[in-house]
C-alpha cells in the first residue's frame, strides 16, 4: 500500500483538544489523501494530459470555487445519482481548473469514474496513522469519519488497512445527508453521546468541514497539507494533520 509522506511537524493548541470526547475526521486529504499522480496518469489515458502539480493546484482552486457557490454541475453519466453527482462536481471542477476544456469534461469523468468505483483516488494513507487513532482510542476518546462521499468509504477503509482504527463511519452517500448539513455531525453525537462542544471535527474545506461542523456547535480545525487555504479563513485553528491532533488529544486525557 503506498502512503504519503507524514505532514510537517507542528504544534497543536492544547485549548483545541483539552476536553475531547469524540474526534469526528473528514475523509479527503485528511485521513485519505488524493494520489495526484494516479489520477494524472489516468486522466493522460482518457485523452487529457496533465500533471500531479497541476492537479494539485486546481485542487484548492475547486475548494475556492466551492466556497464561493461556482462548483461545475456536469451532466455526466451519473450526474442523476447523488451519491456520484458530488464526486463530479468536485472532479470536474478540478479539471476545469487544470486546463480541461468544459466540453470534455463529461467523458472524462465517465471515464474516471470505474477507475475511481475500483480504486478510490483518494487512498494515500498519513504515516502513524492508525497508532495514533488507536492511542487516543486507549484513552476513551471516540473516533468518527463524518465524510461526504459516496458510499464507498467502508470498503475503501478495509482495503487499506484503517478500518478498525475508528469506532464509526457516517458516509453522506450511505446516510443522505451532506456536510455542512449540521444532522450528519448529529448522527455521530448521537451514537456516542456527546455534547457538541466536546467533539473536534477535522477537515480541509471550509465550506463543508468548517461551515457544517460550526452549524453543530462542534470544534474545528483545518488539515491544510498543500496550503490551499493560505492567508484565508485565518480564524480558523490550523492542525499539521489527523496524525498530530490525535496524539494532542491523548497526550491532554
Amino acid at each position: 500500500m503506498r502512503r504519503r509522506a507524514a505532514p510537517p511537524a507542528g504544534a497543536v493548541d492544547r485549548s483545541l483538544v483539552e476536553g475531547v470526547d469524540l474526534l469526528c475526521l473528514d475523509a479527503g486529504n485528511t485521513i485519505i489523501f488524493l494520489d495526484h499522480e494516479r489520477l494524472a496518469r489516468a486522466c493522460g489515458r482518457h485523452g487529457f494530459a496533465t500533471s500531479a502539480a497541476a492537479l494539485v493546484r486546481a485542487e484548492g482552486e475547486a475548494k475556492a470555487a466551492h466556497e464561493r457557490g461556482e462548483l461545475l454541475d456536469p451532466e455526466w453519466s451519473h450526474a442523476a445519482v447523488p451519491a456520484a453527482r458530488g464526486w463530479g462536481a468536485t472532479v470536474g471542477t478540478m479539471l476545469a481548473f487544470a486546463g480541461l476544456a468544459r466540453g470534455r469534461i463529461a467523458p472524462v469523468l465517465d471515464a474516471l469514474w470505474p477507475e475511481h468505483c475500483s480504486r478510490n483516488f483518494w487512498s494515500l494513507v498519513p504515516d502513524g496513522l492508525a497508532g495514533a487513532l488507536g492511542r487516543v482510542r486507549e484513552r476513551g476518546v471516540r473516533v468518527a469519519v463524518v465524510s461526504n462521499s459516496e458510499g464507498m468509504l467502508e470498503r475503501l477503509f478495509d482495503e487499506l488497512g484503517i478500518r478498525g482504527a475508528v469506532d464509526l463511519v457516517v458516509d453522506s452517500g450511505i446516510v443522505g445527508i451532506e456536510k455542512p448539513d449540521p444532522r450528519i455531525f448529529g448522527l455521530a453525537l448521537d451514537r456516542f453521546g456527546v455534547a457538541p462542544g466536546r467533539a473536534l471535527h477535522l477537515g480541509d474545506n471550509y465550506a463543508t468541514d468548517v461551515l457544517g461542523a460550526r452549524a453543530a456547535g462542534v470544534r474545528v480545525a483545518i488539515v491544510d497539507p498543500y496550503g490551499h487555504l493560505a492567508g484565508r479563513h485565518e480564524d480558523v485553528p490550523r492542525v499539521p494533520g489527523a496524525v498530530e491532533a490525535a496524539r494532542a488529544i491523548a497526550d491532554a486525557r
